[in-house]
């Protein structure tokens, strides 16, 4: 009993991932699977979202192991059972994390409107030092998106811009014409529903540069849009997790503790100075699980 017991104690502590999503931040939440390509449904008072997330190399928490695949391309569940679907047929992802949203609105949502970020609900100032987070959002201004937002001083941290900017690839699933978001040269289709939108994703993002121009462009009710989300800066293979913008180191796991261990992935509309404020649609939040190594 003794030994066992001093096992338990020394036994090295792996921080997993556990990912899960809501139209709240408190309530409804339910568990994303990863690199399945199958869908997770989240009806909220501005449309419909489905969800796929691909991750590389994803050492997911207990809740993922008969839900989720390490990597994209296998067909065994993290436990080692078969998959009881068929195997996705899309080629690897290249990003670390991909986010692939299918959204519906309820209602016509102006450009502008419709906020695309990631925010804490609850204070982080404590945990991470302050020249740090200053930092850290400074660079991302100058070398990200200079029109995003943020306060990482305040009890509810956030960081949010306009969807039209932000997205990595967008596009109107209309029948019309062909997209394909995991082509080597991705090519969008926003013109179809207002002249003069670049169909380059880089060259859309400059179009949208501000406010004034985000208006311009409508998310329509009833309306299926692709919203796709790549990123290299967030590292989450195999349980090691940091941040790497240019000139900028976060290592995650470092300053993860009982409170600081989560973060949200949001879409809303309007809300953009506050967590809280506007209307949800979409609240993925990535956490971390302290589990024992050989589990």
């Amino acid at each position: 009993m003794f030994f066992h017991l001093f096992y338990k104690i020394t036994m090295p502590i792996t921080k997993r991932l556990f990912i899960k999503a809501s139209n709240s931040y408190d309530k409804g939440f339910q568990i994303v699977p990863v690199n399945t390509e199958q869908p997770l449904e989240v009806n909220s008072d501005i449309g419909l979202f489905k969800l796929y997330i691909n991750i590389k190399k994803f050492d997911g928490s207990k809740p993922h192991l008969s839900n989720s695949l390490y990597n994209l391309e296998d067909k065994t569940f993290l436990n080692g059972e078969k998959i009881d679907f068929p195997p996705p047929e899309k080629e690897k992802v290249e990003s670390n994390l991909r986010m692939y949203i299918e959204f519906t609105p309820n209602k016509d949502i102006k450009g502008s409107s419709l906020i695309f970020g990631n925010d804490f609900t609850y204070s982080i100032k404590e945990y991470v030092p302050a020249t740090l987070l200053n930092t850290g959002l400074k660079i991302f201004n100058w070398f990200i998106n200079d029109s995003i937002k943020g306060d990482a001083y305040t009890d509810k941290p956030y960081l949010y811009g306009p969807g039209l900017n932000s997205f990595t690839y967008m596009a109107i699933d209309n029948g019309n014409s062909v997209v394909d978001p995991h082509a080597k040269k991705l090519v969008e289709n926003l013109s179809d529903q207002l002249d003069g939108v670049p169909n380059d994703p880089n060259s859309r993002k400059k179009h949208f540069h501000n406010f004034s121009k985000c208006d311009t462009f409508t998310y329509k009710k009833g309306v299926k849009y692709i919203l796709q989300f790549d990123t290299n800066y967030l590292k989450l293979a195999d349980s090691n997790y940091s941040v790497c913008l240019p000139r900028f180191d976060f290592n995650v796991n470092r300053y993860a503790n009982d409170v600081l261990n989560n973060v949200n992935f949001v879409i809303k509309e309007d809300g953009y100075d506050a967590v809280g404020h506007g209307n949800l649609g979409l609240v993925v939040n990535f956490s971390v699980l302290s589990e024992d190594s050989d589990e």
